[in-house]
């Protein structure tokens, strides 16, 4: 009797531990590809601060100076010799900005905010120019 419960115990505990261990896998990150990630890690608002939607911001867009000042719902810009005024639309979460000028065209439509200091220009497609380019640097409140 003893010898049959003694290899029941074996036989139940040879069961158990043969049994596999269910390993999940992370599927967040499936339809999107190295480049996307990267794309979104870059263009990503990594700061904590309140962005503050007043100030002077000077830069280049593709070699041309370009001066963008904002106050709060309004903007201006100064861009090849013009200047171009209009109303400026926060998107999602504030750190998305549309601008829409009043009478002049503007070659982009979108700003994104990079930190509290820099303000991406976005291309047409949304994307942020992969050469580096295209950065105003905060250079007053």
């Amino acid at each position: 009797m003893k010898r049959i419960g003694f290899l029941l115990l074996i036989f139940n505990f040879s069961l158990l531990s043969c049994k596999k261990e269910q390993v999940e896998i992370d599927r967040s990150s499936d339809g999107l590809s190295h480049e996307d990630v990267l794309s979104l890690e870059k263009n990503s608002v990594f700061t904590n601060e309140t962005l503050i939607y007043k100030g002077v911001f000077e830069g280049k867009y593709f070699g041309d100076k370009i001066v963008l000042k904002l106050a709060d719902d309004k903007f201006t810009i100064e861009y090849k010799n013009q200047t171009f005024d209009g109303e400026l639309f926060k998107k999602d979460d504030g750190s998305l900005m549309e601008i829409a000028p009043k009478k002049k065209k503007l070659p982009f439509q979108f700003l994104r905010w990079s930190d509290n200091s820099e303000i991406m220009i976005l291309n047409e497609d949304g994307m942020a120019d992969d050469k580096g380019e295209n950065y105003l640097t905060r250079i007053s409140d």
